[in-house]
C-alpha cells in the first residue's frame, strides 16, 4: 500500500519555486529571530548584568562608608600554602 503512495508522489509535478521565495523567507525569519533574541536579551541578560553591577556598586559604597571590604559569600576557598 505504501508503494502505491510513493509511486503517486513520484508522478506528481512539482511547481517551480517563486523567484522571491528566499527573500520573503529570510525577511520573515530574520524579523522573528530578531524579536526572539531581543526578548531573550531583555529577560535574561539585562537583569543578570544589572545584579552584578549593583553588587559591585554596593561593595564600593560599603568600602567608602566603613573602610572595610565586605566579605564574599560563603564559598569554599582553596587552601593557602604557608611560605
Amino acid at each position: 500500500m505504501s508503494s502505491d503512495l510513493f509511486e503517486q508522489l513520484a508522478r506528481q509535478q512539482v511547481p517551480q519555486v517563486p523567484p522571491d521565495f528566499t527573500h520573503q523567507l529570510h525577511r520573515r525569519l530574520n524579523s522573528q529571530l530578531m524579536l526572539a533574541h531581543s526578548v531573550d536579551f531583555a529577560i535574561r541578560v539585562v537583569p543578570g548584568a544589572s545584579l552584578h553591577f549593583l553588587r559591585a556598586i554596593g561593595g564600593l559604597l560599603a568600602l567608602t562608608v566603613t573602610g572595610n571590604w565586605p566579605e564574599p559569600p560563603d564559598e569554599p576557598r582553596p587552601p593557602q600554602r604557608e611560605t
